[in-house]
């Protein structure tokens, strides 16, 4: 028997949104209670005990480098200059030295010229100069000793006068005319000794000392010895807080000077004290002090003058400015005066000059490695200035004396310079110096412009050429009238033009030949006083 299987089919159809349900569940609580939220954590101690770390440096060694420089040159011990020229004129100049050492240096000098050239119109005019010099130095581990010992003897005449001017139907008495008449002779001893410190290091006291000795005779009987102490002494300190340190320092000069002519004896004693203090920072350089003057003289009486100073580097090593101002006080000197001017009379009013007060400035600059440029001028006030006139008390007015006069000057010099190594140096200056008296009319003897230049120029170190330009601006020179007046001589003003050759056959031996005033001009260093005109003089020079 066969069943079968009843079949349905059936469709159903949906009306409506569905929206699905999820039933709720009992879950378990995450959180915790709140009794278990604070949390106290405990206090923690703890100590921190240094030790030193044990750091050992062991640098690589460094193979040396092989320098190559320039061998030191040849020097000689030995080394002398001789010539003649014309007007009679001998010369020679002799110095001889210790080589290299790092003990000690010593030298000596000798050195002669005359001449005895006639000048027309005027009288005997021979002159001389000699001269010995030793000098030596002692190098200790943180010393110099110094030492020198000098004569020098120079001889002139008296020839500023014209001899058509001065003679037997205007001066029946011709005692001036004689050689022995016109001669002046002077004859100087000096001597000094001297230590100065060469620390390295900054915190010492750097000083020096020294001890000079002057003497100057002459042929009638005027003598002038000075004596001069000096010495000094500064050290570094950190006092103020604007700089990191300062120099705190002093320098002490007694002078004492006894001088005796025909008509007086006199001794007078100058003591200066210049206390000070300095410091520098980034580009400035500042100092600042006392001039402390003594005079111990017929009156004695002290003076006081500040002085400061200051400097800056706009561009180091290349461009520095500096100015000041200061006050002074010095004891005229027979031996710089006759020096200056060796016709000067051997009785003379000595004054002490006093600069009130002065002030100056300056600069210098460099333009590459061969150009250096310098410019300084210097304003002051000064009481007892010396001005050289002729003495028209004596005939025939060929000697100069004094005249003292209060006022202000202004001084300046230009100079530049270029130079490279050994080959060619050119220098040249410019000063000036212009004065406004109280008294006097005009400064004697004082040009207002100088200027100079030199020149010189190497070919194949064989030949070397050099020129010299030495000029002036006119003088004036006093001239008292008959009823009193006073005229002045336009002494006029000049150039000397010179020009020399040396030949170098061997690096130890030479022959030069100089042409003195090749213009051959006659001009005037002082009234009544003319140079000699062209000359020249030839010779050679050697090493040994």
């Amino acid at each position: 028997m066969t069943a079968n299987a009843q079949t349905i089919n059936e469709e159903v159809t949906v009306i409506g949104a569905f929206e699905p349900t999820i039933p709720d569940a009992d879950k378990m609580s995450l959180d915790p209670p709140d009794s278990e939220t604070d949390v106290k954590l405990p206090e923690m101690t703890y100590s921190n005990q240094p030790s030193p770390m044990m750091v050992t440096l062991k640098p690589e060694s460094i193979s040396s480098v092989r320098l190559i420089g320039e061998p030191l040159k040849k020097l000689y011990n030995n080394y002398v200059k001789a010539g003649f020229g014309t007007y009679t004129t001998p010369f020679l100049d002799l110095y001889t030295s210790s080589l290299r050492s790092k003990e000690y240096a010593l030298g000596l000098h000798i050195k002669h010229l005359s001449s005895s050239g006639k000048i027309e119109d005027y009288p005997n005019a021979n002159n001389s100069l000699n001269l010995i010099d030793v000098y030596g130095q002692k190098f200790l581990d943180q010393h110099t000793l110094s030492a020198n010992l000098g004569f020098c003897r120079n001889v002139v005449h008296h020839y500023g006068f014209l001899t058509s001017e001065f003679n037997e139907t205007s001066f029946p008495n011709e005692y001036f005319y004689s050689n022995d008449d016109l001669k002046q002779r002077f004859a100087r001893v000096y001597g000094s000794v001297g230590i100065k410190s060469n620390y390295s290091e900054k915190d010492k006291i750097n000083h020096f000392a020294d001890l000079k000795f002057k003497s100057i005779s002459d042929l009638f009987n005027t003598r002038e010895t000075s004596i001069l102490l000096s010495g000094g002494a500064d050290k570094q300190f950190e006092i103020l807080d604007f700089t990191d340190h300062q120099q705190l320092g002093m320098t002490a000069d007694l002078s004492f000077t006894g001088y005796k002519d025909s008509t007086l004896s006199q001794k007078s004693t100058l003591i200066t004290l210049k206390p000070f203090i300095s410091t520098s920072f980034n580009e400035y350089t500042f100092k600042a002090g006392l001039n402390i003057n003594f005079k111990l003289d017929t009156v004695s009486k002290a003076y006081l003058f500040p002085f400061a100073e200051g400097q800056l580097r706009i561009i180091d090593d290349a461009l520095i400015v500096h100015a000041g101002f200061t006050g002074d006080l010095s004891r005229q000197s027979f031996d710089e005066l006759s020096d200056v001017n060796p016709f000067v009379q051997s009785v003379l009013p000595l004054e002490y000059t006093r600069e009130k007060f002065t002030f100056y400035a300056g600069v210098r600059a460099r333009a590459g490695s061969n150009i250096d440029l310098s410019a300084t001028v210097r304003s002051s006030f000064v009481k007892n200035a010396a001005f050289f006139v002729n003495d028209y008390r004596q005939v025939p007015y060929n000697r100069f004396t004094l005249v003292h006069d209060d006022g202000k000057v202004i001084k300046g010099r230009v100079e530049a310079e270029y130079h490279t190594a050994e080959h060619i140096m050119l220098k040249a200056f410019l000063g000036f110096e212009s004065w406004s008296l109280d008294t006097l009319i005009k400064a004697d003897h004082t040009p207002v412009l100088t200027f100079g230049i030199d020149a010189m120029y190497q070919i194949q170190n064989k030949i070397v050429v050099r020129a010299n330009v030495a000029a002036r601006s006119k003088q004036y020179a006093r001239v008292p009238g008959d009823s009193g007046e006073v005229t002045f001589n336009n002494i006029k003003g000049f150039a000397d033009l010179s020009l020399g050759i040396e030949y170098r056959y061997t690096k130890v031996l030479s022959g030069f030949i100089n042409f003195n005033n090749i213009t051959n001009t006659r001009y005037f260093l002082f009234n009544n006083y003319p140079s000699y005109r062209f000359n020249l003089m030839g010779g050679v020079a050697y090493s040994f």
